[in-house]
């Protein structure tokens, strides 16, 4: 199989917070700072796990940033492999 596509899954997580948060997030905003709360996160990672069919645990809460966030589904569906 190919590797995850990076810009892929970039595109479509930024896609995803412009619908849910409005404006233009930039990868090193925090998530906190563009609107996610642990409402917002929940269904995020809810998101998440449907549009990338992988599994999010606890490790999730350290993510902090929209780049940190791309960076964690991307490892996640590496590890799906």
């Amino acid at each position: 199989m190919d590797s995850v596509d990076f810009q892929s899954v970039q595109t479509q997580i930024f896609e995803y917070l412009r619908k849910v948060c409005g404006g233009s997030p930039q990868g090193n905003d925090s998530l906190a700072m563009i609107g996610i709360d642990s409402v917002a996160m929940a269904e995020l990672t809810f998101e998440l796990e449907k549009r990338f069919s992988i599994n999010i645990d606890d490790d999730i809460l350290d993510v902090d940033s929209v780049d940190e966030l791309v960076q964690y589904v991307v490892a996640r569906k590496e590890g799906t492999k």
